[in-house]
C-alpha cells in the first residue's frame, strides 16, 4: 500500500470512530482563500484538513474535532502537531488528533499543552475496539467504498476536452462546496447553496449516481447550515424565531438594515415590490422551528443524511443501519428525510433523487 493510501487509510479509520461516537465527519477539507481578479476571483489553496468532525448536542452546543493522519517516514512530528494547533485554533476546534504509526516522544510530551491527542498505530486500535467500532455497518473505513464514492465527485472532462455551459454550471456547485463552503462566512451558505442548486436543477438526473452524490452532498451542507441557525437562535433565547433567523442570515442587525435600506431604494428607483426574504423563508422557519422542537433528532441529522446515502442510496439496501449510540434514532430518520426533501423542493431539483429514502 502507497504511503498516500495508507494515510487515506487512517482518515478513514479516524472519521469512523467520529461517526461512531456522534460526529459527523467530512474527510480532506480543503481550506482556501480567494482573491479578487480583474476577470473575477481565484482561488488560492492554503492547506487541506484531514478529518473534521462536527457534532450539535441538544442544546444546540457546537463541538469540533480537527484530525491530521500522516504516514510518511520524512514527517516531522512536531512539525505537524503544532499545525494541527493552528488548524484547530482556526475551525474553533474543542480538540485535535494526531495520528501516525509511530510518533516522536517529544510530540507527544508537547501535544497535550496544545489541546491535542496523540494515536499511533497500536492505541488506534485499541480505541476501535474500546468504542466497538466493528459493530457499524457502514463501511466508512473501506478504502474501495470511499474511492468508488471520490471518482464520482466532479464533472469528469477528459484531458484535451472543453467543458460544457452545463457541466461548467456544475463545476461551480462543486467547487463551492469543496472549497468555497469553509471559507465564506458562514451566515451566507445557505442562501447560496440553494441559489446554486437552483441553476443546475434542470441538469441533474435522478438516476445518475453522480447527479444523486451530488444532491447529498447539497442536503448535508444546507442540514449543516440550517444547524447553525438553530444554534444562532438558541444563543438569543429562542424567543422570537423569525426575526433571529433575519438576523442569521444578513450577517446581524447592521446586515440587516443595510439590506432593508438598498431594497427600499430599489423600490423607490425601480418601482419594484421586490421582498428582501427568499420565497422559501416561511418554510426555512418551519423547518427550524421543527428542529429547535426535535432536539434529540435534529443534533443526529447529520449522520443519518450520510447514513442515508452510503448505506441506502449507494450500496442499495432498503433498510436504515445502526449507526451506534442510543439505536435507532426514529426523529433524526423523519428529520433527515424532510431535510433532503424539503431541500429538493427549494431548489427544485427532482425528489427522485433522494428516492433511496423513501423506504426509511
Amino acid at each position: 500500500m502507497g504511503s498516500m493510501d495508507r494515510d487515506i487509510e487512517l482518515k478513514l479509520r479516524l472519521r469512523r470512530i467520529l461517526f461512531c461516537q456522534g460526529y459527523w465527519s467530512p474527510i480532506e477539507v480543503e481550506l482556501s482563500h480567494f482573491e479578487p481578479q480583474a476577470k473575477g476571483v481565484k482561488r488560492l489553496p492554503l492547506t487541506d484538513l484531514d478529518v473534521l468532525g462536527i457534532r450539535f448536542d441538544q442544546l444546540f452546543v457546537r463541538h469540533r474535532i480537527v484530525g491530521d493522519c500522516k504516514s510518511g517516514k520524512t514527517v516531522s512530528d512536531i512539525g505537524r502537531v503544532f499545525w494541527l494547533k493552528g488548524v484547530k485554533d482556526y475551525f474553533g476546534a474543542d480538540l485535535g488528533y494526531y495520528i501516525r504509526p509511530q510518533i516522536d516522544i517529544h510530540a507527544r510530551t508537547i501535544a497535550p499543552k496544545l489541546g491535542l491527542r496523540t494515536l499511533n498505530e497500536s492505541e488506534l486500535g485499541v480505541l476501535e475496539k474500546t468504542i466497538g467500532v466493528d459493530s457499524l455497518q457502514i463501511p466508512f473505513a473501506d478504502l474501495s467504498t470511499y474511492k468508488s464514492i471520490e471518482e464520482m465527485w466532479g464533472i469528469g472532462v477528459a484531458k484535451g476536452d472543453k467543458p460544457s455551459k452545463e457541466q461548467l454550471k456544475l463545476k461551480k456547485v462543486y467547487s463551492y462546496l469543496s472549497y468555497r463552503y469553509w471559507s465564506t462566512e458562514f451566515h451566507r451558505n445557505l442562501l447560496q447553496i440553494v441559489e446554486l442548486f437552483q441553476d443546475i436543477a434542470d441538469s441533474l438526473r435522478p438516476l445518475d449516481p453522480k447527479h444523486i452524490l451530488l444532491a447529498y452532498i447539497g442536503s448535508e451542507r444546507f442540514a449543516h447550515c440550517l444547524l447553525e441557525i438553530a444554534t444562532y437562535v438558541e444563543g438569543l433565547g429562542a424567543a422570537d424565531i423569525r426575526k433571529y433567523v433575519r438576523l442569521y442570515l444578513y450577517g446581524g442587525g447592521l446586515g440587516l438594515k443595510e439590506k432593508e435600506k438598498f431594497f427600499e431604494l430599489l423600490q423607490l428607483v425601480t418601482g419594484s415590490n421586490e421582498p428582501l426574504d427568499p420565497p422559501y423563508f416561511e418554510e426555512l422557519l418551519e423547518l427550524i422551528g421543527r428542529l429547535i422542537r426535535n432536539r434529540d433528532g435534529a443534533c443526529d441529522v447529520l449522520r443519518h443524511i450520510t447514513a442515508a446515502y452510503i448505506h441506502c442510496a449507494f450500496l442499495g439496501n432498503s433498510a436504515f443501519p445502526s449507526i451506534g449510540i442510543g439505536g435507532t434514532n426514529t426523529s433524526a430518520i423523519v428529520l433527515a428525510k424532510d431535510i433532503c426533501f424539503t431541500f429538493a423542493k427549494l431548489t427544485g431539483i427532482s425528489r427522485s433523487l433522494f428516492s433511496a429514502m423513501d423506504p426509511l
